[in-house]
């Protein structure tokens, strides 16, 4: 008697039928991650390509400063400061007074930010005097064959002061009266004297001061 053969299509399971969807779905997929991509190398080349435009002459693009550190700022104005002092003491001139003609000798000072009356009326004793090149309203000098008298008149609160000093070398009267003078129409005219040497503020200022007579 034959034996019954067994049934293999019962063991057998059916094919899948998701298989056909999942190839399909990962396909997928990866087409939107290539387009992705693809869309960023595109986007990156259409700016390389592109134009930059540059700006105009005479227009400066802004750029970012960066902020100066508080401690360097403060000694940047004291280095400042320090030249400034030092600067302002720098002598333009300096005439003293005729002995014997003045037995205590007299002296005028002139620096770069004022000028410096010492009035000596006796042996370690002095008057001394600062007057800002700015509050000077007037100077005049008066001259002789050897000696000269220079005069400065000061504003000083709603009066006006003025200085006389005598027995000076001609010379040395009309040098100080040139200067003060010359220094007196730079500031008038706002002339920045700061970056002149001394001897080209003395040359320019004595020039400036010098009457068209003489």
């Amino acid at each position: 008697m034959p034996q019954p053969q067994p049934d293999v299509q019962d063991n057998q399971s059916p094919p899948s039928s998701h298989e056909p969807k999942s190839y399909a779905s990962i396909v997928s997929r990866s087409k939107k991650v290539g387009y992705v991509a693809m869309h960023g190398v595109y986007a990156a080349r259409r700016f390389l390509d592109s134009e930059i435009s540059t700006p105009a002459p005479g227009r400066f693009m802004p750029t970012l400063v960066k902020p100066e550190d508080s401690h360097a700022s403060n000694l940047r104005k004291i280095d400042k400061l320090r030249n400034m002092a030092k600067k302002s003491h720098e002598m333009l001139v300096s005439a003293s007074t005729v002995f014997p003609l003045t037995f205590f000798i007299d002296t005028v000072i002139v620096d770069r930010t004022k000028v410096t009356i010492i009035n000596r009326t006796f042996f370690f004793t002095a008057k001394t005097v600062s007057i800002r090149i700015e509050d000077i309203l007037n100077v005049s000098c008066s001259v002789g064959p050897f000696f000269g008298a220079v005069t400065i008149s000061s504003r000083v609160m709603n009066s006006t002061d003025h200085f006389e000093i005598v027995n000076f070398w001609r010379h040395d009267a009309l040098l100080l009266k040139h200067i003060i003078q010359g220094y007196m129409i730079a500031l008038h005219n706002k002339v920045d004297t700061a970056q002149l040497n001394r001897d080209e503020l003395v040359e320019h200022l004595t020039e400036l001061g010098h009457e068209s007579d003489r």
